[in-house]
């Protein structure tokens, strides 16, 4: 498989790549302790609309005091392989904490 380029850790949506490239990965942790922290990319080079490519969920729980049962199997580390995706617009990331309070990410492209 030929290299492909980092965005680096990105806590705050960004954008990753200005001009059409392949998706290759997304790595996420979650960085908060409760509530929920949605990751988006799109193939778009200046904001987060248009196509999305990518959508992750990353769920935080207080292990001490679960809400519900599904608490214990909190999303906390997620990889997805894009299998270089054609993004022809360039890459978005946005970083919606919603209820949680927020994420590490890294995008892979070439």
């Amino acid at each position: 498989m030929a290299a492909c380029r980092s965005s680096g850790i990105e806590t705050a949506s960004a954008v990753i790549s200005g001009e059409r490239c392949k998706l290759v990965s997304i790595h996420a942790v979650y960085t908060g302790t409760t509530g929920t922290t949605t990751v988006s990319v799109w193939d778009n080079a200046s904001a987060g609309s248009g196509k999305e490519l990518a959508r992750i969920i990353l769920v935080g729980s207080d292990p001490t005091a679960p809400t519900h049962p599904a608490a214990a199997l909190a999303y906390r580390n997620i990889e997805f392989d894009m299998h270089g995706v054609i993004a022809t617009n360039g890459l978005y990331l946005t970083i919606s904490t919603g209820s949680g309070t927020g994420a590490a990410v890294s995008v892979e492209f070439a």
